[in-house]
């Protein structure tokens, strides 16, 4: 954390030396911007407690440099999106500040350049780990009965859908946990998932079905490959879409993206990932104007974890979720039973949705073990 405060101190003064270099910012715009950097949790104080004595244009190419050597110390990192978003803003709140605007084509540059540098595959002793799939398929039907169940889903109606090379049948012990609470599931009826842009349109069919027949937005899960078509999915109906529940899912960085599926995925679709049509990895980027939980294990053994999680400070209605298992088992794993429900029915009811739950479930997320020991004998009875 030491490490990330020192890059994001480095941030701090860009973003001084870049508000300072347009004097048409007005003191709200300013402050409203000053505020937003502050409460980052790589933050230490407030932009607004100092000044740069050094004039921004003779200054703001050497700040950039320290925070761009800092962010490839760094590694790969999806909260390098909030630094983007916060230039931007300094150049919309403004109308003279070309220093932003060449910052901010820049910044892109340099992060898309370190998340190439730095994409590796998940490691051999993940991929040895994805064995537990065995375990993790064949033990649902003893612990299914025993997951809690407090949820009241008011008939809610959530389309699922399936993994790469996953079928409906992927998903049934998600759509059954679903269904014991009160939400309506529907599959996607597409046969195998093959992640293929042509699924959109019968997608998006369907996505206006199940809205007519409730007449309410509609909830998205997506696992793995069907994450990314969901949020696809997100991204081009945000009125149709109540919000969206990933699994494992590669969210952002298909450039750099490395899969120990990728040699079986380009051969099944004949191209290589990165030619991808330009459209579809552009709508992959985005981030949809809906609320978004990300469920990921460390130890994923297909996907590397990291382009698993969405960059969370950059709205409260997005959340990341660690759980411990495989990528393979995710679609059987209580923990991720548990967490899929508690997100539809918390960003449902306008709820920060909880990192972990609040009863004796915790137990079973790395979030709970990453407390003290005193924490944790006080957590397990509060």
């Amino acid at each position: 954390m030491k490490h990330k405060q020192k890059l994001y101190k480095f941030f701090i003064e860009l973003t001084r030396v870049l508000i300072q270099a347009d004097s048409t910012i007005s003191k709200k715009n300013r402050q409203i911007i000053e505020a937003k950097v502050a409460r980052h949790p790589w933050a230490k104080s407030n932009i607004g407690q100092a000044e740069t004595a050094i004039a921004p244009s003779e200054n703001v190419q050497i700040i950039f440099n320290q925070l761009v050597a800092n962010c490839e110390k760094n590694g790969i990192d999806r909260e390098y999106e909030f630094f983007v978003d916060v230039v931007k803003n300094i150049v919309a709140a403004g109308s003279k500040n070309k220093v932003a605007e060449d910052i901010l084509g820049k910044l892109r540059i340099e992060i898309d350049r370190i998340y190439q540098s730095y994409a590796t595959s998940p490691s051999l002793l993940n991929v040895l780990l994805e064995g537990r799939l065995l375990f993790e398929w064949s033990s649902i039907y003893f612990l299914q009965p025993f997951i809690p169940k407090r949820i009241q889903g008011g008939n809610h109606p959530v389309l699922l859908l399936p993994p790469f090379l996953g079928t409906d049948s992927a998903n049934t012990f998600i759509s059954k946990y679903l269904k014991q609470q009160g939400f309506e599931t529907y599959k996607w009826e597409l046969g195998i998932n093959l992640i293929r842009s042509y699924y959109l349109a019968p997608l998006e069919d369907r996505l206006n079905e199940i809205f007519e027949q409730h007449q309410e937005k509609v909830s998205l899960v997506g696992w793995s490959g069907g994450g990314m078509l969901a949020k696809i999915l997100a991204n081009r109906h945000p009125d149709k879409v109540a919000q969206l529940v990933t699994l494992g899912t590669p969210v952002w960085g298909l450039n750099s993206l490395k899969t120990r599926l990728s040699g079986l995925y380009e051969t099944l679709r004949g191209k290589r990932i990165a030619e991808r049509s330009e459209p579809f990895q552009e709508e992959l980027e985005a981030i949809p104007d809906v609320p978004i939980t990300c469920i990921y294990t460390k130890t994923d053994g297909i996907v590397p974890w990291r382009h698993c999680l969405e960059a969370e400070t950059l709205r409260d209605d997005i959340q990341n979720i660690e759980v411990y298992g495989s990528h393979s088992g995710l679609g059987v794993n209580p923990s991720v039973l548990l967490a899929v429900a508690n997100a539809l029915y918390q960003n449902l009811q306008g709820e920060v949705v909880d990192e972990i739950p609040p009863q004796i479930e915790k137990v079973l997320y790395p979030k709970f073990w990453q407390k003290t020991r005193t924490q944790l004998l006080g957590g397990l009875f509060s």
